[in-house]
């Protein structure tokens, strides 16, 4: 055999194989590297952390510590866009706390704020890039400071 013929088939089984090793760096062993694998039943298998293994029945599961442990259960990855997630754009800035409404039912447990229009310092529309300051959610609310004439879009997670 070749060495362009051995190399082919050493990648050729990488990628058909099993799982997929994720290298962090060119210089790490095999072994010490994460991956990703997937099967019916509970992984049992002793990964490097940071490893994952999706599960048939749609549990995605984590090496955390030395351990598996579920992230999500029964397919929720999928159901994450509708949710736990809520989007509201074109809120027009105030230059004081705004409480704006949300539908997730609790506090959420990220939030961004992504200014989708600038003000001209005097209250109104403009070009300058308008401050945004989060304030302290609640399960009804994002509570939100942005600079008058500004316009943003909130998304949280919860």
């Amino acid at each position: 055999m070749t060495i362009r013929s051995a190399i082919y088939e050493n990648l050729r089984r990488a990628v058909v194989g099993v799982g997929v090793i994720i290298k962090p760096a060119a210089g790490t062993a095999l072994d010490a590297s994460p991956s990703i694998s997937a099967g019916t039943g509970a992984a049992s298998t002793s990964e490097p952390n940071g490893s994952v293994y999706l599960r048939t029945n749609g549990d995605l599961v984590q090496r955390i510590g030395g351990a598996w442990v579920v992230a999500l259960t029964g397919g929720r990855a999928s159901n994450l866009a509708a949710a736990a997630t809520f989007r509201v754009a074109g809120v027009a800035g105030t230059g004081s706390a705004q409480n704006v409404p949300h539908t997730l039912g609790s506090v959420p447990t990220l939030v961004w704020v992504i200014p989708t229009a600038g003000h001209n310092g005097s209250g109104a529309a403009g070009t300058q890039m308008p401050t945004i300051t989060l304030g302290t959610h609640t399960s009804t609310n994002l509570v939100v400071t942005c600079t008058a004439g500004a316009t943003f879009t909130a998304i949280a997670l919860r």
